[in-house]
């Protein structure tokens, strides 16, 4: 007779548990937040021969440069890019210690699918059971995994009540919703009330030619409009038909946006009287200046509200060209010279732009893995910042980014806030763009 193996019952584990558990766990725990770039540890495990230095390898690229075999290198890039895509995966490479003693570290991560902006992962010393290679964890399994995997918004509909039925993290980034929020939604809540008399004939193409394509104007949660490319799919899924929305090119400067929409800038509409005189004094002070450290200086020096930043910072995208040309004003930022270029990759400009952010709040750069954190806020001791990107005809040309040598500075609730000062900026940067424009031969 068969015998059948059944496992014994056992209570739930207590929070001491554990703790103990992932303290005792041979391996440096950590999880990344994809969208904000921050890493955060779990435990206290210590590579040996690295020490305290052992998360350094996933966060430095100079630190990761010098202590990782030069042939092993590309191995933990791919890690990374995979990280950045959101697709588990595996490696193990080689790093050289101070002694050169050579110890073979593995890298393991996957999505969080209760939470998919979080990506989960340890890393150890192999050294003993090196005959281990890499592989692969995970392939699609289903509809939902797979539009979590991809980086442009994407959302499941019923076609029958128009019910959200799935989301992933680029469209709650895009409309600004939290997923409980977003799974309480209908589809007429995300579209915007112009699209109202086509929606019945885009759905019943969907529905007899499997498919339909083309431009829709969208609105956020604060009801900001945008406008996408737009694929919508009629597909069955678990034996149940679905539409599968999926929005490419987002825009926020298109003319049928402009009709929505009453400033370029998005900047403050307060009603309150002391944030209005603060706008015209600081238009009054920016009127006649075409000098851009001069501009941010003033800026600096004028706040208003819970601004609190000690230092802020301009930076001019060229994203064709590859570069990002940044001017700055604050102590912190004295020793960087105005108009020092940086590459667009990595910078909080690529990340604003690929997930379409309306602005980015880094709480923390030290628990950052983008390499402009560690080129230019960490070694200047900026240790938090708030980033807004501003577009012209469709593409970004524009980051302003208030900085502090404080953690947590900058907060979600005072967006209002910091708002007040766009429009002024703006009217800066017109200035100042003039002036270079006439200076260049």
């Amino acid at each position: 007779m068969e015998e059948i193996f059944e496992p014994i019952p056992t209570g739930i584990i207590t929070k001491d548990e554990l703790f103990n558990f992932l303290e005792d766990f041979p391996a440096l725990l950590w999880r990344i937040d994809i969208i904000k770039n921050k890493i955060e540890y779990l435990n206290s495990y210590k590579i040996k021969g690295l020490g305290t230095k052992s998360g350094l390898i996933l966060q430095n690229i100079d630190f990761r440069n010098r202590i990782i075999l030069k042939e092993d290198l590309h191995l933990l890039e791919r890690f990374m890019e995979s990280v950045r895509n959101g697709k588990t995966a595996a490696t193990i490479f080689r790093i050289k210690n101070k002694d050169d003693h050579i110890t073979w570290i593995k890298v393991t991560g996957t999505i969080d699918r209760k939470n998919p902006r979080f990506y989960l992962g340890y890393m150890l010393d192999v050294s003993d059971t090196v005959g281990i290679v890499q592989d692969t964890l995970e392939k699609d399994a289903d509809i939902e995994a797979m539009i979590e995997l991809v980086n442009n918004p994407v959302i499941l509909v019923d076609p029958y009540d128009k019910r959200i039925l799935a989301h992933n993290m680029a469209a709650r980034d895009l409309f600004c919703y939290k997923a409980a929020e977003f799974s309480k939604l209908k589809f007429s809540d995300l579209y915007h009330q112009s699209i109202e008399i086509h929606i019945n004939r885009i759905y019943e193409e969907t529905v007899f030619e499997r498919k339909w394509e083309g431009k829709l104007t969208f609105q956020r949660k604060n009801n900001s409009p945008f406008i996408g490319d737009v694929v919508i799919r009629s597909l069955f899924f678990r034996g149940v038909r679905v539409f599968r929305v999926s929005i490419d090119n987002v825009s926020v400067d298109d003319e049928v946006v402009r009709r929505f929409v009453l400033t370029p800038g998005n900047e403050a509409s307060s009603s309150d009287p002391a944030d209005k005189d603060y706008i015209n004094k600081l238009m009054k002070m920016l009127r006649n200046k075409s000098d851009m450290s001069a501009i941010l200086q003033i800026m600096l020096d004028n706040q208003h509200g819970h601004m609190n930043f000690d230092s802020i910072i301009y930076s001019d995208i060229y994203i064709r060209k590859n570069k990002v040309v940044v001017y700055s004003a604050g102590k912190a930022l004295s020793p960087m010279k105005q108009g020092e270029v940086f590459s667009y990759e990595g910078t909080i400009a690529e990340n604003l732009n690929r997930y379409k952010l309306d602005y980015l709040i880094m709480e923390d750069t030290f628990s950052s893995i983008k390499a402009i954190d560690w080129a230019l806020f960490i070694p200047h001791g900026l240790r938090s910042y708030f980033a807004k990107p501003f577009f012209e005809r469709r593409v970004m040309r524009t980051v302003l980014i208030l900085c502090s040598t404080q953690r947590n500075m900058f907060s979600d609730k005072y967006i209002s806030d910091y708002a007040l000062l766009y429009k002024p900026f703006l009217k800066g940067l017109t200035i100042w763009r003039k002036t270079k424009k006439k200076k260049t031969p």
